[in-house]
């Protein structure tokens, strides 16, 4: 095998030693494995199968009976068949390796220094790292700090992997709140925290990512831009998979500062799964701006995934302070390239302000475009003169843009 770098092996090796023997990462699976040869056969008739069902079924099966005598020759293998085999099943090696030697298989990936393997090494370190956070949070965080620090290249990578398998301990999450929340502000937190939400809803549905989300929410002295990550990631995770359970959980958050776009959250997944469903429940909510936003969400994702059904909605009489934000939400998505089918759609919004405002801005993207079609618009329009006269002076036709666009001083060379 290769060797990781000193400091990796003396930081990681009293701290892990007695875990590893106490849960079996040290000692062959508990099977009789099939000698290294017959082994390396049978992995390299599996990769090579074209069933993708029957590739991955008989590789796993293989990889479960791995043990440390076999790993030299499957490592040998799997790093020749690394341009054939895609990250999935390289990951899936390392996984079966850092079973039962974690330590070696990150030794492994670290060792592949060359420019053309990076994205291999970091496979391996995050398949290695997960399987380990899952048996050993603590050991598995000393290591990932460890690396990072030796190879920094890799260090994101590896505190999602620890993360996704932190969550999944049956050791509990004892310690990862705080883990993500004593990162450095310049961190990048809330990656982490959708991580842990994705994986929490993975695990145990909408109630497991609100049910860890409760107390940070609760707590008074947590930082309130680490409660609004928390609130947002576990609200955008939770909807996906039950946004009827999570639309009345952001509810009952909606008055705190860290929820201010609790209802755009829920609206934004929901209307993406049943838009009649979210405006409906939208319609519950306190009118307002808040709401006028989540309403262009809702239908937003609606419409671009069930458009017919989205436009007959739009199309039916509907309570106007719900039409007019799926209205002007219309009239934006095709304003650049249908401005004569939006400025329809914003005459159909029945607030004379917003109209106004769905009008002008429209017409300042056909005037820049095709000012002669524009103008001929505006004339018969029911914008006044005002109005009419702000289209105008706020917006350029491209050509005379470019004409006036100064031309970029020539650097190097002789001045002709």
């Amino acid at each position: 095998m290769h060797a990781t770098s000193r400091g990796i092996r003396v930081a990681l090796w009293i701290a892990t030693a007695v875990a590893a023997f106490g849960i079996g990462w040290v000692t062959p699976p508990p099977h009789g494995p099939p000698a290294p040869d017959d082994m390396v056969a049978s992995l390299r008739s599996a990769l090579g199968e074209g069933d993708v069902i029957e590739r991955q079924g008989r590789t796993a099966s293989l990889l479960e009976r791995l043990d440390p005598f076999d790993v030299p020759d499957v490592a040998a293998l799997y790093e020749r068949m690394i341009p054939l085999i895609d990250s999935s099943e390289l990951a899936a090696f390392f996984a079966a390796w850092a079973r039962f030697d974690a330590l070696g298989a990150l030794d492994h990936a670290v060792s592949w220094r060359l420019p053309e393997m990076r994205k291999q090494r970091e496979i391996g370190l995050r398949a290695a790292i997960q399987v380990w956070a899952q048996r050993d949070p603590a050991a598995a965080r000393l290591a990932v700090e460890q690396i990072g620090t030796d190879t920094p290249r890799v260090s994101g990578a590896l505190r999602h992997a620890l993360v996704t398998g932190w969550v999944h301990s049956p050791r509990g999450q004892e310690g990862l709140t705080d883990f993500i929340a004593d990162l450095p502000p310049l961190q990048p937190r809330a990656k982490l925290i959708e991580t842990v939400a994705r994986e929490l809803v993975r695990g145990g549905g909408a109630e497991a990512a609100l049910g860890w989300a409760e107390p940070v929410l609760r707590d008074e002295g947590s930082k309130p831009a680490f409660k609004r990550s928390v609130f947002k990631a576990v609200a955008g995770a939770a909807a996906q998979w039950d946004p009827e359970r999570t639309a009345a959980w952001a509810v009952e958050h909606s008055g705190a500062d860290y929820a201010t776009e609790a209802v755009a959250i829920v609206a934004k997944h929901w209307g993406r799964r049943d838009g009649e469903a979210a405006i409906a429940w939208l319609g519950e909510q306190p009118a307002g701006e808040l709401r006028d936003r989540a309403t262009r969400e809702a239908f937003g994702g609606w419409s671009r995934v069930d458009p017919r059904r989205a436009a007959a909605w739009l199309a039916a009489e509907q309570p106007a302070a719900l039409r007019d934000p799926a209205l002007e939400y219309k009239a934006q998505r095709i304003a650049d390239y249908e401005p004569e089918l939006a400025l329809g759609f914003c005459e159909r919004v029945e607030d004379s302000a917003r109209q106004q405002s769905c009008l002008e801005s429209t017409a300042k993207k056909w005037y820049a475009k095709d000012a002669v079609a524009a103008e001929t618009w505006l004339q018969q329009s029911s914008l006044d003169d005002e109005a009419r006269s702000r289209v105008r002076a706020l917006t350029k036709p491209k050509e005379e843009q470019q004409r006036r666009r100064p031309r970029r001083p020539r650097t190097g060379g002789t001045p002709r």
